[in-house]
């Protein structure tokens, strides 16, 4: 960790009202083969676990991943806001007074797109052994990552893109050796942004590793945290190199902010 990102990340404990957002693959969890088996890693749920006990001081997690996983994976305890599929689904139960969030309602037209999105995914996955489909309320993933040979793999990703691009009204989401479609058209930005509308951080500190972070990056403020994990591109100020990294910093910022939130008393 940078000097750079420890001395942001010692301003942001000392923020009045502060927010932790939060992707989850890749940022709280390693990637792993079958998506299912995914959970962060313990140093990052006990930085978690402490930051979201704390006055003043809401965690969120922003993720692609449907809003039941995390409820049940993720925030067993209801002590985090959650947004799921990519800033379309948001539970804000874990705020006080900020409501209930908001739930995927979809239209006929969709709901037969979903189905036709999903039955092309799985007939590509009968086609490529260790292939995964991986469904949801409003879109479905199709995971590379299982099958063996690289370059079958990346063969498999450019069919499932050029099947999901021939369906007009799908939104197409790459990732690492995955690629998701959905029918409705929100990001983690969106996610992000009704987030902080219903709890008024006065610094928020996001952290994610893929491409549709980015949208969450682009509403922060000049005064808030923005981490790339990883080495992709990235418009974020400060890097970590892998969630272990980023555990690193989670842990010094729940340390940094439980001593700041002691002083206030």
């Amino acid at each position: 960790m940078s000097d750079d990102l420890q001395d942001a990340l010692d301003r942001a404990a000392a923020a009045p009202r502060l927010l932790v957002a939060l992707d989850f693959d890749g940022t709280l969890a390693p990637f792993t083969e079958d998506p299912a088996d995914s959970r962060p890693l313990p140093a990052a749920r006990e930085a978690l676990d402490a930051l979201a006990q704390l006055p003043h001081t809401t965690v969120a997690v922003i993720s692609g991943r449907p809003l039941e996983f995390l409820r049940t994976v993720v925030d067993p305890d209801s002590r985090m806001v959650l947004s799921g599929s990519h800033g379309a689904e948001v539970d804000l139960s874990a705020a006080p007074g900020a409501g209930s969030g908001t739930r995927i309602e979809l239209s006929a037209q969709q709901s037969d797109l979903l189905e036709r999105a999903v039955a092309a995914t799985l007939a590509l996955v009968a086609r490529y052994p260790g292939a995964r489909a991986e469904p949801k309320p409003a879109g479905v993933a199709f995971h590379a990552r299982p099958i063996a040979d690289p370059g079958e793999a990346q063969q498999a990703l450019e069919e499932m893109t050029a099947v999901y691009e021939a369906m007009p009204g799908l939104r197409l989401t790459p990732g690492q050796l995955v690629v998701e479609c959905s029918v409705l058209g929100a990001t983690k930005g969106d996610g992000l942004a009704t987030i902080a509308a219903a709890v008024h951080p006065d610094v928020t500190v996001f952290a994610g590793d893929d491409v549709t972070d980015e949208d969450a990056l682009a509403v922060l403020g000049p005064g808030d945290v923005g981490i790339k994990v990883g080495e992709k591109d990235s418009m974020a100020r400060w890097r970590v190199a892998d969630p272990p990294a980023l555990a690193a910093c989670l842990s010094l910022l729940a340390h940094r902010r439980t001593r700041a939130m002691t002083s206030m008393k």
